[in-house]
């Protein structure tokens, strides 16, 4: 059932295009944006990372964490490493498909030609992140138990020098505790049980996650020095590092 994308403004202020919002249901927007961001989140720039790889060996070779090539991912390992990222992104769009079949194609968040508040935005953005920080750690800690080890976590730290592509080089159910169900819940949360929350709010949020994602798993010391250094030892070392904001990290003794 198609639901109007444009019926109910949240706030004053600014307003966007109104002709390809009318035209559009919300979920489709939801969907169409949604992807469009993990397109520029996290395919544009492991796809940079990689060509200086390709493009550019010396410059690459100086600015590697781990530099030694022996320790470096082979063509072949780098190529199956694409593959199966282009396949979880597949997946995670159906899994978004299937999502709205269950809801009768309702969207999670708000869809409005009227945009929301900076202060709106900034709350949404601090709190997304702060809560995705606490919910990754203590999955990505359970996922580092043995038992959850060898069945799902594994598969990820076969990379002990991760590139950027390794983000997404997860088991499904690996990808869905640890990456999806830690970015999307908290801010679905607000928006079922407190507020509105605008898609435009989600997708900044949704963004700077993906870009701190890609740029820790780079390998490179010039991708945000302290997160790309403190997620390459994690790799390297495994027992330590464990977030992206590192103050789970901090407060357990986990940081390095």
């Amino acid at each position: 059932m198609k639901t109007e994308a444009c019926d109910k403004p949240i706030t004053t202020g600014f307003r966007w295009d109104e002709h390809f919002c009318r035209d559009t249901s919300a979920w489709q927007l939801e969907l169409i944006v949604t992807v469009f961001v993990q397109l520029i989140g996290f395919w544009l720039p492991a796809t940079i990372y990689q060509l200086i790889d390709v493009c550019f060996p010396e410059f690459s070779k100086a600015h590697k964490h781990q530099p030694d090539p022996r320790r470096q991912p082979t063509r072949i390992q780098i190529l199956h490493c694409i593959r199966y990222a282009f396949f979880v992104t597949l997946g995670d769009v159906a899994l978004q498909i299937g999502f709205g079949y269950l809801t009768n194609f309702r969207p999670v968040f708000t869809i409005s030609p009227t945009l929301p508040t900076l202060k709106e935005m900034m709350r949404h953005f601090i709190y997304g992140n702060l809560a995705r920080e606490i919910l990754a750690y203590y999955v990505h800690r359970c996922l580092h138990h043995r038992w959850f080890y060898a069945r799902h976590h594994k598969l990820h730290h076969s990379f002990t020098t991760p590139i950027a592509f390794t983000g997404l080089y997860t088991t499904p159910v690996e990808h869905f505790f640890a990456d999806i169900i830690p970015i999307v819940l908290p801010l679905a949360l607000i928006a079922y049980y407190y507020e509105p929350v605008h898609i435009l709010s989600f997708n900044i949020f949704l963004i700077s996650v993906l870009l701190v994602g890609t740029a820790e798993h780079s390998g490179y010391n010039f991708a945000q020095p302290p997160v790309s250094k403190a997620h390459d030892l994690h790799h390297e070392k495994f027992n330590v590092n464990y977030g992206s904001l590192h103050f789970m990290d901090w407060l357990h003794g986990t940081d390095l």
